[in-house]
């Protein structure tokens, strides 16, 4: 899961931070989620897409510092955002070549049982959404690069609604989906405590 976790609250913050206006918001959103793939592409990102969520994520997670405090274009704080992921990006990738093949580790029971317990709970908080909402949360993250980007159109298209109100829709559904997760892992931690 992100470090920050999105919600409906910061996402209609940012949408009045970018513009008053809710269909020019949504414009600039589009824009910059365009700019910010562009980036991370040039930059030989492996998962640009990710990295433009990620982004995302930082920004609404210090949108109230941001409308209280920021001045200037909003799509410069998300470059500069951006170049820092592009940064650890990179620090990764070329870690990952340099680092030795290791015997692989063990893991401890601990980590299984959590992992467990993380799907059963995403499987509960999937059940929750309707047959639609579930093939759409599933079909908008599968493939990797051009093919994951044509899939969106293609499903976008299907919908019959702009990809930029594909993406809101994911969104809203990914927050939704986060919380019931969140909320699921904390009653079971407390079920095993009793």
């Amino acid at each position: 899961m992100s470090k920050h976790q999105p919600t409906e609250e910061a996402f209609n913050k940012l949408l009045v931070w970018l513009n008053p206006d809710r269909e020019e918001a949504a414009e600039i959103y589009n824009r910059i989620q365009t700019r910010l793939i562009k980036i991370f592409s040039a930059h030989g990102c492996a998962d640009p897409e990710d990295l433009t969520n990620q982004t995302f994520d930082i920004v609404l997670s210090k949108i109230d510092w941001l409308i209280e405090n920021y001045v200037g274009e909003p799509i410069l704080y998300f470059c500069a955002v951006a170049r820092n992921l592009v940064k650890e990006d990179y620090r990764n990738r070329t870690t990952a070549r340099t680092l030795p093949t290791a015997t692989p580790s063990v893991r401890p029971v601990d980590e299984d049982t959590e992992s467990d317990l993380l799907y059963q709970c995403l499987d509960q908080c999937m059940e929750k959404f309707s047959k639609q909402g579930q093939r759409l949360l599933v079909s908008y993250y599968e493939e990797k690069g051009n093919e994951k980007i044509n899939n969106r159109r293609k499903l976008a298209a299907e919908l019959g609604i702009t990809l930029t109100a594909l993406r809101l829709r994911v969104f809203h559904k990914r927050v939704q989906l986060k919380l019931c997760i969140e909320i699921c892992l904390k009653n079971s931690a407390v079920h095993e405590t009793l």
